[in-house]
């Protein structure tokens, strides 16, 4: 249901301006609330599971010597986390959009994560083309969920790389026929992304990490595509970066 939105939201985006944005506004609101309807009806029938379970336990105690009782309660809990992390990527889909110092955001995202790249041996630098002042400083997006956005992706550069590595953030801009658009890269030479796992690193609820939940990248592709951009990935021995594009309207 997604990927056909982002299809309708692109061929919606050929002219920008603010009726385009209230166009994929009340399309992406429409498609949370169904979203935020199936979640609610999944969460129903699980508490009554759950309370099943309990009720269960209470009359006969007996039940918990059984040998696959304890899984039950697992994956209770394995779909009870499932749903909450559904929840969160439905939240990101219908963006606050309004008039923000993009770069200010970016800034202060990159400087609240010195002090830990620096504590683990680390170099962690922005990097701004000359144009940043006076073409992102009045930008149209959603403050918090562009900074949890760029939050996510050097919590990944931090987790990914070792003392001596470092991190780039790079802000320029790619010049087009209709538009030109922002380039936000998040490099770093640390350790890099298996080839197996690069086709998949966007998607829901998959992760390479031991306690990861496969929802980080998820919600950084789904934020920007609401933001009408896109991102990917490349990866090497060489260097890991990740380049998010987003559309600069004049």
């Amino acid at each position: 249901m997604i990927q056909d939105l982002d299809t309708e939201k692109q061929s919606i985006l050929v002219k920008p301006g603010k009726k385009e944005y209230e166009a994929i506004r009340i399309l992406m609101e429409e498609n949370k609330q169904t979203n935020s309807i199936f979640i609610h009806e999944l969460r129903n029938p699980l508490s009554l599971i759950k309370a099943t379970l309990q009720y269960i336990e209470m009359k006969h105690p007996e039940a918990k010597d059984f040998k696959y009782w304890s899984q039950l309660y697992d994956l209770v809990l394995d779909m009870d986390n499932m749903i909450s992390d559904a929840s969160i990527l439905n939240s990101c889909t219908t963006p606050n959009m309004k008039q923000n110092n993009l770069l200010k955001i970016i800034r202060d995202t990159v400087e609240n994560y010195k002090p830990q790249a620096y504590n683990q041996g680390k170099t962690l630098i922005l990097k701004e083309a000359p144009e940043c002042k006076t073409l992102i400083s009045s930008y149209y997006c959603d403050s918090s969920k562009i900074k949890e956005v760029i939050s996510n992706l050097l919590k990944n550069a931090l987790e990914a790389t070792e003392s001596g590595n470092s991190i780039n953030v790079i802000i320029s801009f790619i010049p087009k026929d209709s538009h030109s658009m922002v380039s936000i890269q998040v490099n770093n030479n640390g350790l890099p992304i298996p080839k197996e796992d690069i086709d998949t690193i966007f998607l829901p609820f998959v992760t390479r990490k031991k306690e990861g939940t496969g929802i980080g990248l998820a919600f950084v592709s789904r934020v920007i595509k609401s933001h009408g951009g896109s991102i990917k990935v490349t990866s090497n021995d060489e260097l890991t970066s990740f380049t998010i594009l987003l559309p600069l309207y004049s």
